[in-house]
């Protein structure tokens, strides 16, 4: 079970997945913006070891609990922190492609988280859904294709797009331009830091998952 905090307007509330479908519907939103890395699927390790081999090729040792604690951030970003901690002749570029590379190459190792699969799924049915993500287009939809959930989504907005990455607000804006409802009507659903203040910050509702359960 999925344990998560609602925000709004006028403030915060606990919801959890056992009970979130109802929680929208009632309070009226038509459209949904979905995080993928972290929210719609489990990447986590994938992406590490896309990373740790791409530094490795540039004999670098790009530590598990150095990336781990930098979940969130976008690939580039990520890449330009390591190098400043590390050589002053790492090749960004380089390693930026060929993590890209090695995660499509992996997506088969993807999985959904099942409670987030199951909500995308049956809100699509009825209503326009988005995907808003720090990750490049190729990466998410490598995710969701190996995840059979590609065609739940109208639009896959990205850094890919030109847009700034979250923190900033331009990728949820532009996923909520594009799903055409109302902002008051459109809720994110979320796993990050940076991804809850950049919904909050286009004006847009946003879940915060805290917390997976064993049932």
């Amino acid at each position: 079970m999925i344990h998560a905090t609602l925000h709004t307007k006028e403030g915060e509330s606990a919801t959890t997945s056992a009970t979130w479908q109802q929680d929208i519907l009632q309070r009226g939103y038509t459209a949904f913006i979905f995080d993928c890395d972290g929210t719609l699927v489990e990447s986590a390790d994938v992406h590490f070891t896309a990373f740790h081999e791409a530094a490795k090729d540039q004999n670098c040792n790009l530590e598990r609990d150095w990336y781990f604690a930098r979940t969130g951030l976008d690939r580039l970003t990520l890449f330009r922190e390591f190098a400043n901690d590390t050589a002053n002749d790492f090749d960004i570029e380089a390693a930026v492609a060929r993590s890209i590379s090695l995660f499509t190459e992996m997506s088969d190792r993807v999985l959904p988280i099942v409670e987030t699969e199951r909500l995308a799924k049956k809100l699509c049915r009825d209503f326009p859904l988005a995907v808003g993500t720090n990750a490049e287009r190729s990466v998410a939809e490598a995710s969701l294709t190996a995840t059979h959930m590609l065609e739940c989504f109208d639009h896959v907005v990205s850094i890919s797009d030109g847009f700034k990455p979250k923190p900033s607000p331009e990728i949820f804006k532009k996923a909520a331009q594009l799903l055409g409802a109302p902002r008051l009507q459109t809720l994110v659903i979320e796993d990050s830091k940076q991804g809850v203040h950049a919904a909050l910050n286009a004006g847009l509702d946003v879940i915060e998952i805290k917390e997976i359960r064993a049932p």
